[in-house]
This record gives structure tokens, sequence and C-alpha cells, in this order.
């Protein structure tokens, strides 16, 4: 008697497509999928991901910019060059608007204002930090979104778009970010989310073959949603 063959279950795609047209991609990430790959390292990326859906359509996805691999949200990949050149330059010209969502530990006491910072990289270029002298410009405007017991939620606009700078700037301002294991050794016994709660929400920039703007936005993903929950039913401190 044959045995019955296995039904192989599909993996469910750590990403969804917000908007795709000739020119691009605009897509909602999973925390934990990396933008791009790293040389060396056989890592689930978007990237590729990426590349495989569009075998059909004989196209590349080609990285426009990205967002840290625990960092859940909207990511732009161009299908052609051209689409490409253009949006890079908006994206180093620091025209297009990128608006998160972060939940930050402590209570934020202004209901909203502007960090900034100079930041430079570490000696092993792994992470960023205050730089002492020199450092790159680094600014970022928030606004209370609502205050939680342990922790705020917040709106915040990037003005300059340095890596990790949202994580390094509210941790300088002594509000690191919940579940942010790499930049806040206190965070390694976080059990409300098991990663940097920090989701890209919002984007908006020229199309570049129309010129005309754009605005996309990505839900809170599951994960956040319930360490949300989780906080909000903890009782308040008098």
């Amino acid at each position: 008697m044959s045995r019955p063959t296995p039904v192989r279950r599909k993996t469910p795609r750590p990403y969804r497509i917000v908007h795709e047209d000739r020119h691009l991609l605009v897509i909602d990430k999973d925390p934990g999928v990396l933008s791009v790959p790293i040389p060396g390292k056989r890592s689930r990326n978007l990237q590729e991901l990426l590349d495989r859906y569009l075998e059909s359509q004989k196209r590349d996805a080609l990285p426009v910019h990205r967002i840290d691999r625990y960092t859940s949200g909207l990511v732009v990949f161009a299908k052609h060059p051209k689409a490409r050149e253009d949006l890079v330059r908006q994206f180093r010209a620091r025209t297009p608007e990128r608006v998160y969502q972060a939940l930050v530990r402590g209570t934020v006491a202004a209901d909203s204002g502007t960090l900034r910072h100079s930041l430079e990289l570490t000696t092993d270029g792994f992470r960023q930090q205050v730089a002492r002298e020199g450092g790159t410009p680094a600014v970022t405007h928030y606004r209370v979104l609502e205050r939680l017991p342990g922790a705020t939620l917040l709106e915040v606009r990037l003005e300059s778009g340095l890596k990790n700078q949202i994580r390094v700037q509210f941790r300088a301002a002594g509000h690191p970010l919940v579940g942010d294991r790499h930049y806040s050794h206190a965070e390694k016994s976080e059990e409300v989310l098991g990663r940097q709660a920090l989701h890209a929400w919002q984007l908006a920039f020229l199309h570049p073959d129309s010129g005309h703007p754009v605005r996309f936005e990505a839900p809170l993903p599951a994960d956040f949603e319930r360490a949300l929950r989780r906080l909000r039913s903890r009782p308040k401190r008098a």
C-alpha cells in the first residue's frame, strides 16, 4: 500500500504589496526580514524574495532605501534603473515624508518635540552613537500619540535618515525603544515585544514617472498591537 504524498504547506510571505505599477513596488515588510542581502550571509531578505516575485515580469527588485531587519513597515523598490535613479535622488535629498510609530520606554513629558544630535559609527561600523565631536547631524521630530504604563507611543518624523537614527536618538534622550536589545541592555529582559518597537507607518514621495505626489500607509503589525494591548491592561501608577 503506497503512502500518501505529504502536503507541503506554503510559508506565508513575510511581506505585503501595498502598491505596484510598472515603475515601482511599495512593500509592507514583516519584522525579522532584511531589506537587502548581507554579503557573505544567507539570510532571508526582501530583495531576493521580490526578485522571485518579479521573475514572470522579467524585472529585478532594485532597492531604493531600507529599514532595519527588526523594524516593520514600508519599503520602496524600483523596477527599472531610471525609476530607481529618481527615487534614490529624492531620498538623498531627504524630500520624502517618512513617518514611523515608535514605542519608547518611560513617559515622554512633552506632547511634541525635536531631537537633534550628531551621530557617528562606532569603530566596528556596526552601530551608531552620539558623537562627542563632528559627526553627521540627525534631526527627528516626534508627537505623543498615547501615554501607557511605563511607555509612550510616538509618531516620529525623520528630517534626516541615518542608520538606526530613531533608536539611537531616543536612547540618548533617556527613552530607548521598547524591546531594543541592541542599544539598551535593560531591554534584554523585556517580554512585551521581542524586537525593537518601531514601525515604518507612512511614506510619501513624488512618483518617478508622473511626478505626482503619492502617499502610502501600513497598519501596525500583530506583534506591535499585542504589545500595546498588554501595556494598556496594566494598572496605571498613582
